[in-house]
């Protein structure tokens, strides 16, 4: 990733898990790519009631009122009040781990349903009423919706709240009625009774291992259904979440000659002026052209302008060196005449003036860049 997300969710969270984190960026998608939708503004009301109706009550599922859910988000902002970025995958995580639900982003919480399933199956007997024996029979048989009641009791909460009629349960061979419970020495009889066909000790056992199937059924359904809710997001979620990132601005034609392209560098206003070939003069186009650098430098005081220049590979070495550096002092003064103070434009020698592999035109130039 172009940003370190985990770290700087870790800087909240010591532990915190990256399967998590991953899974909230795969969940914001193309949002992260522009840096203003990738930051949140808890100053901006519009901006957290976004982040409440569409992160808090869609995807997490919340039914908490607003007051509630503002505060939590309010909290989390009070959280983060010395960070000057306030990366909108640290918020999340954090407000997902405020209401415990990181689980929906595949943590360690999200596999309990499958992990605990050996553990949960005497109480899963106990409420399908394995005494009877009749209830084991239609567990997920006849009605595979009532599969969630038992698992509920159980503990598996997760595995109730998976719909049990998206795939059936693996069928049920018949079986005989469990014997009753007031007589358990039927079910542990002696060999010679069994000789007469009367004991079925095996029977208690069959049904249990046929729960635990089924809990391990609905444990790795559960599973996967999790997996599925934390796909990547497509352009359509991505851009309802947040601001939709601006188009990429044309990039100009280069000239042929003299002449003068602004254009953004790293978010920063920049110029390159181009020379005809063996000249040094600077293009009149170049007072237009600076206007966003003097408006940059004018909002930001510390800022101070870097010129460089350069010459295409053609001629002799040493006379090129010489044009490269007349270049750069021709737009110095240039801008200098324009308003710019003498000591915020700064000549600064490239380490290679010489711009080999493209087009001549191209070559025959100066940078202007904004530094700090």
């Amino acid at each position: 990733m172009a940003e370190d997300w985990l770290a700087d969710v870790r800087k909240y969270v010591a532990d915190a898990d990256e399967t998590v984190v991953s899974a909230i960026v795969k969940y914001l998608g193309i949002a992260l790519r522009n840096r203003d939708s990738s930051l949140v503004s808890f100053s901006d009301k519009t901006e957290t009631d976004r982040v409440r109706e569409n992160f808090l009550k869609k995807k997490l599922g919340l039914t908490h009122d607003d007051a509630t859910l503002d505060a939590a988000i309010a909290d989390v902002g009070a959280r983060m009040n010395e960070d000057r970025t306030k990366n909108r995958v640290t918020v999340y995580y954090l407000l997902a781990q405020h209401f415990g639900l990181l689980s929906l982003f595949g943590g360690s919480a999200g596999a309990a349903g499958a992990v605990g399933a050996a553990g949960a199956a005497a109480g899963l007997a106990a409420a399908s009423g394995l005494a009877g024996g009749s209830a084991a029979d239609d567990f997920g048989k006849d009605d595979p919706a009532a599969a969630a009641v038992p698992l509920a009791a159980a503990g598996l909460t997760g595995a109730a709240a998976t719909p049990a009629a998206a795939a059936p349960p693996p069928a049920t061979p018949s079986v005989a009625p469990a014997p009753s419970a007031a007589a358990p020495q039927a079910a542990y009889s002696s060999g010679e009774s069994e000789k007469d066909g009367g004991g079925m000790g095996w029977l208690p056992w069959l049904l249990l291992l046929l729960v635990l199937a089924a809990l391990l059924f609905f444990g790795l359904r559960y599973c996967s259904k999790q997996e599925a809710a934390v796909a990547p997001a497509t352009d359509d979620t991505a851009i309802s979440e947040t601001v939709a990132p601006a188009a990429p601005a044309p990039v100009a034609a280069i000239p042929e000659g003299a002449g003068v392209v602004a254009a953004d560098r790293e978010g920063k206003p920049m110029l390159t002026v181009y020379f005809d070939t063996g000249k040094s003069e600077v293009s009149n186009d170049l007072t237009t052209a600076a206007s966003a650098v003097k408006t940059y430098l004018d909002s930001n005081p510390a800022a101070t302008l870097a010129v460089s220049g350069y010459n295409d590979p053609t001629g002799n070495a040493a006379a090129n060196a010489e044009l490269s550096k007349n270049r750069a002092q021709s737009v110095k003064a240039a801008l200098e005449k324009l308003g710019f103070a003498a000591n915020k434009v700064v000549l600064e020698k490239p380490a290679e003036a010489t711009t080999t592999g493209t087009d001549n035109s191209a070559a025959r130039r100066v940078e202007v860049t904004v530094k700090g």
